[in-house]
C-alpha cells in the first residue's frame, strides 16, 4: 500500500499537532500545580505584628545609620586592601563610593 505525498503530509501534521498539544497541556497543568502549591503554602504575617513592628521605627533609624556608617567604612577598607594586594595600587579615599547596602534575606535551613 503506497501512501501519497498528501496523505504523508496530513499524517505528519496530525502527529505534530497532537505532540505539541500534549506538551503544552502538560506544561499548563504543571504551572497550575506550582501556582496552587504557592497559594496553599503562602505565609501571611499577622497584621497586629506588622503594625507593632512599624510603630517604634524612629529610635531604630539612628542606630541603623550608625551601623551603616561602620559597615560602609569596613567595606571601603576591604576594597582598598584588596586593590592594594591584588594590583599593587593604592586607592584614594573618594575613588570608590559605597552607595547602597542591603541586608541579604536568605533563609538558611539546618
Amino acid at each position: 500500500m503506497e501512501m501519497s505525498l498528501q496523505e504523508i503530509l496530513k499524517l505528519a501534521a496530525v502527529d505534530t499537532v497532537l505532540g505539541m498539544g500534549t506538551v503544552f497541556t502538560v506544561l499548563i497543568i504543571i504551572s497550575l500545580c506550582i501556582w496552587a502549591l504557592g497559594m496553599a503554602f503562602k505565609q501571611e504575617e499577622p497584621k497586629a505584628a506588622a503594625a507593632a513592628a512599624a510603630a517604634p521605627e524612629a529610635p531604630k533609624a539612628q542606630a541603623s545609620n550608625d551601623a551603616d556608617a561602620e559597615i560602609v567604612a569596613a567595606i571601603s577598607a576591604a576594597i582598598s586592601q584588596y586593590m592594594r594586594n591584588q594590583y599593587g595600587e593604592s586607592v584614594d579615599e573618594g575613588q570608590y563610593i559605597v552607595r547602597n547596602i542591603r541586608r541579604a534575606s536568605w533563609k538558611h535551613t539546618s
